[in-house]
């Protein structure tokens, strides 16, 4: 991970279901989606599947926002990430959270930065 990533903590943030336990789903975080999901893979029954996966800037307080939000939905797993599980019929809110959050993120930012920067071009002896 060079260093952009780690000030900025560019990372997917998922989530996943089990063919075996329907209804609960997994909201993670990982660098690569593959090896995240053989790693579950290898330590749950059932197999997993992807519902969301995207990369996100700020990804672990996205990630710990979205644990703490669901919460009382908390579901018991065992394996590799089992306290990230959460009971839901279906994943709809969770979805449409971190998709909200992924595209303000690609307005805000890139928005903050040209403001920054016309600043500097405008006002660049005031700093």
């Amino acid at each position: 991970m060079n260093s952009l990533q780690r000030v900025f903590d560019f990372r997917y943030i998922y989530i996943l279901g089990n063919t075996r336990h329907l209804f609960r789903y997994k909201i993670g975080i990982s660098n690569s989606m593959e090896r995240r999901t053989k790693d579950i893979n290898n330590s749950v029954r059932g197999e997993v599947y992807e519902i969301f996966a995207a990369r996100f800037f700020f990804a672990r307080k996205i990630e710990h926002f979205m644990h703490n939000l669901y919460r009382p939905l908390s579901a018991k797993m065992y394996g590799s990430g089992k306290t990230e599980w959460f009971k839901m019929l279906i994943p709809v809110t969770p979805t449409l959270v971190l998709i909200i959050i992924w595209v303000l993120q690609w307005i805000l930012i890139p928005l903050l930065l040209a403001i920054v920067y016309y600043l500097y071009l405008h006002w660049g002896n005031l700093f």
